[in-house]
């Protein structure tokens, strides 16, 4: 894989998640698709700050359209060298990275706050709009008894921490991309837009964040399967099967003392292990990639070695 066609998916990925997250951060202006609450300026402070319109969009937006032209940049041939200007597009995309690095981290840091602070809306008790859990920094999101406390708009609570954990996992994935560009665009930039043991390399990196994430996700979806749902029960709402390391997955009669959500357990149980298998998959897959780009590293450089003494 060359630099230059590394770049391009880099841009058609990016190009993608900008707009998914111009859509989210519209759909925050518009709480149950009511427009009223907009016009009347009843929205929270970091709904209005555009973060996912500004940040994560157009900021974004800037080195996808630049990392998909990157074919067609040379640089004006640098004085005549092809090879120089393709490794100038190259070192200019990784500017360009920055600036996707600064939009979606902007996107990153206002979706946080925005989870933190909670929403801004009308409550029972107060009688009054407000910011109703801005002192329980981020508690209320495990607390949904209180969600219910926010009157106007419906259900803002749901919508509010959907869309802003969205735009926080599209922002995140934005601040990647453009971070393995960067280092993409200055090796390319070094060697040209494709050098054989520099592709090794870059295969190898991704690969090996491929495992660390795909690890990552398996261990916490099996963690979450041994701990159990966060449900309802005589006591309250608690990990009521946090206790029993996991013996809870063949205790089937015990499932039925979870009463909220309704059949939470066998949801929990369903979706967790789909991901476990999944992440699995994914660290395997991942884990051969390694293993392929350092036999070819290796052995390429043997042979090369093999031919010398034969010389």
């Amino acid at each position: 894989m060359c630099f230059g066609r590394c770049a391009r998916c880099i841009g058609y990925k990016l190009l993608i998640l900008a707009l998914l997250s111009i859509v989210a951060n519209i759909l925050l202006y518009f709480p149950n698709g009511e427009t009223r609450f907009a016009s009347e300026h009843h929205l929270g402070k970091y709904v209005e700050c555009l973060h996912g319109i500004l940040g994560g969009g157009f900021l974004v937006l800037i080195p996808a359209a630049v990392f998909i032209g990157l074919h067609n940049d040379d640089c004006c041939g640098c004085f005549g060298h092809e090879d120089c200007g393709k490794s100038c597009a190259m070192l200019s995309s990784a500017l360009a990275a920055f600036v996707g690095i600064l939009g979606s981290g902007y996107c990153i840091i206002i979706s946080a706050l925005g989870l933190s602070h909670g929403p801004y809306c009308f409550t029972r008790l107060e009688r009054n709009w407000i910011y109703p859990f801005t002192e329980s920094s981020g508690g209320y999101l495990f607390e949904y008894n209180k969600w219910s406390e926010c009157q106007e708009p419906q259900n803002i609570v749901q919508w509010n921490v959907t869309l802003f954990s969205i735009l926080l996992i599209l922002g995140v994935i934005e601040f990647i991309l453009c971070f393995i560009q960067i280092i993409n665009g200055i090796l390319g930039g070094l060697c040209g837009l494709c050098c054989s043991h520099e592709e090794s390399f870059i295969s190898i990196v991704l690969a090996l964040l491929g495992v660390a994430f795909s690890g990552y996700s398996c261990i916490i979806f099996t963690l979450g399967l041994i701990q159990g749902p966060f449900c309802n029960s005589s006591s309250g709402w608690d990990y009521i099967f946090k206790d029993t390391a996991g013996g809870y997955l063949t205790d089937y009669p015990a499932w039925s003392r979870c009463t909220e959500p309704a059949n939470i357990v066998e949801w929990n149980i369903i979706l967790l292990s789909i991901l476990i298998a999944l992440s699995g998959l994914q660290l395997i897959i991942c884990f051969l990639k390694v293993a392929a780009e350092l036999k070819r590293t290796l052995c390429g450089t043997y042979s090369v070695f093999v031919q010398a003494g034969i010389l």
